[in-house]
């Protein structure tokens, strides 16, 4: 258990993973928006073979992380039946109710949570360290399992055993991937500092504490961590390790929140409501829906499987999936785009891969006794991602090809009338050109009468965006105008303050004749090289359920016009 800590918290995580990021996120869709760019602007990704084992890693994460908060919260609580057998009846009315007020003071963020769970925390980890270090006073001998030989020796002695324990030591490991995922929630120093001056010398301590008790009273091996604190301090230890697992289930479930956002920028989710809940830190983010879905799932598994033992049979294998496909995106980008030391990436790469192999193959065992569910709800989430980036990929590469040059189209309008009628903002992906027009050739009369005005909206990597920098105002012609509206990641983008911000330079299209028009992909089968038709109808269906840019932007009913571009996919 500790060299493995040591091994893969410290060594792979913490030393070397959190060194790379992209702008601040951590995980493994970070690693591939490093790993891949995007090369034509607009367009996503292409679907090859990393991304399928980013979005499986990612998925792997999203359904064992499912099972975290339950597993976590129940098991504390039925340290009340250490105290006294009476309470069983309890354990599982209590869990759920836990859990339904943890995901009902989600909509805080990670900042305002983390201002009533930090000291919890601090005294969590003081009084887990104290406990095991007077274990160890009263056993001192635990302490040769600092020396790895001894670990060394255990797996070779074991036989079969010696390798499948490795299916039970992943389970205090499982958070690993998810502060790495969370690291856009507080920043690498402030982990790593907090994880080698503080936590790490705290579960070492308890660790051994457990060791230590177990060997002197092998019947503490029910409950070895509980055994630490007999008579009054039991209770306390109870209520104290029930706030702090709640504590520890937060890892997941922002670690969801911040794969389910960086999803959406990569085009491997439909859109849907990303709340920014903190000025400081960019990455703190609440996604309402994902945080429904994960109230309702883990609710349901401490009713259905009411016990710590049983939701631990299916636990930790997708986990150790995701570790392992990270160490692959880890190798892609440290040679490819970093440009690290070969060698030495090399090495760290088959090392790390080893042990996460070796995870691997040790919990397959689990798979009959339930690890089957989170495999399941991984190949699902798996399966929507890539057909959703698949499809949009498709109906970007189309869209593109609807663009036209600005000097052409200028040059095609017809003379211009000497006071303009009204205006038409065509909501475009790239400002180097002109969409819809040339394929609906009845757009022509209308746009050569009207002011022409190509809206394009970025976001920038700070909170707020000053009124007077909303807009950059490119004036191409008398009547075609190029703009270009940013937001910063706590604003929704609206088209309210565009609209005020175009006034205020002097460009006024705030009025009942202006409209907006943007495009309504028809989806369509391909005659060669396409989607298959069940994927296709699949993507079909969540693109009628995703919502348009239209409606993100509050654009009012009666100025909207959606065309139909049709898509071969």
């Amino acid at each position: 258990m500790i060299w493995t800590l040591f091994f893969v918290v410290c060594i792979k995580y913490v030393t070397v993973l959190m060194r790379i990021d992209h702008d601040g996120e951590g995980g493994i869709l970070a690693l591939l928006a490093l790993a891949e760019p995007p090369r034509i602007i607009g367009v996503p990704i292409r679907p090859n073979w990393l991304v399928w084992v980013a979005v499986i890693g990612g998925a792997m994460l999203l359904g064992d992380g499912m099972i975290t908060p339950a597993i976590s919260v129940i098991s504390a609580i039925e340290g009340l039946k250490v105290a006294t057998p009476a309470a069983q009846p309890l354990v599982v009315p209590i869990s759920a109710g836990v859990l339904l007020g943890l995901f009902v003071i989600q909509w805080r963020g990670s900042q305002g949570i983390g201002g009533i769970f930090g000291p919890i925390m601090t005294l969590w980890f003081a009084a887990i360290a104290l406990s095991g270090a007077l274990a160890i006073a009263a056993h001192p001998a635990i302490l040769a399992a600092l020396n790895p030989l001894r670990a060394a020796w255990f797996i070779t002695h074991h036989g079969i055993f010696g390798f499948l324990i490795f299916g039970a030591i992943i389970l205090g490991m499982t958070g690993a991937e998810a502060l790495y995922a969370d690291m856009s929630h507080f920043g690498r120093i402030p982990i790593t500092l907090a994880w080698y001056a503080f936590v790490l010398p705290a579960l070492v301590l308890n660790y051994a504490g457990q060791g230590a008790i177990v060997a002197a009273d092998p019947r503490a091996l029910d409950s070895p961590f509980y055994a630490l604190t007999q008579g009054w301090e039991l209770m306390p230890m109870v209520a104290l390790a029930t706030a702090a697992t709640i504590i520890a289930s937060q890892s997941l479930i922002s670690g969801a929140f911040t794969l389910t956002e960086q999803a959406i920028a990569l085009n491997l989710s439909p859109r849907m409501a990303v709340l920014h809940t903190s000025k400081d830190e960019r990455g703190q983010v609440y996604v309402p829906l994902v945080n429904v879905i994960l109230a309702i799932v883990c609710i349901l598994l401490v009713l259905t499987f009411r016990s710590s033992d049983r939701l631990a049979a299916m636990y930790g294998l997708a986990v150790s999936a995701t570790m392992l496909a990270t160490d692959v995106l880890f190798y892609v980008v440290a040679t490819r785009v970093l440009r690290w030391n070969r060698v030495l990436v090399t090495a760290l790469a088959l090392a790390f891969a080893l042990l996460d192999a070796t995870f691997v193959a040790a919990g397959l065992p689990k798979f009959i006794d339930g690890a089957w569910v989170p495999l399941v709800v991984a190949a699902a989430i798996s399966l929507v991602a890539v057909t959703w980036l698949t499809g949009r990929r498709a109906v970007a590469r189309a869209m593109r090809a609807e663009i036209e040059p600005l000097d052409r189209f200028e040059a095609e309008r017809g003379k211009v009338t000497p006071e303009l009628k009204g205006a038409v903002v065509l909501l475009s992906g790239g400002p180097t050109g002109v969409p819809f027009v040339s394929s609906h050739r009845w757009l022509a009369p209308l746009v050569s009468e009207e002011l022409v005005v190509l809206l394009t909206i970025t976001f920038v990597p700070r909170p707020y965006v000053q009124e007077v920098q909303r807009v950059t105002i490119d004036r191409v012609a008398h009547d075609l105008v190029r703009v270009r509206a940013s937001f910063g990641y706590m604003e929704a983008p609206r088209i309210g303050p565009i609209l005020r911000a175009c006034g205020t330079a002097g460009l006024d299209i705030d009025k009942d004749t202006t409209a907006f028009v943007y495009a309504n992909p028809v989806i369509v089968g391909k005659a060669q090289g396409g989607m298959l038709s069940w994927q296709r109808h699949l993507f079909e269906i969540m693109q009628r359920l995703s919502r348009t840019l239209a409606t993100d932007l509050e654009i009012k009913a009666n100025r909207r016009i959606a065309l139909g571009v049709e898509v071969a996919v």
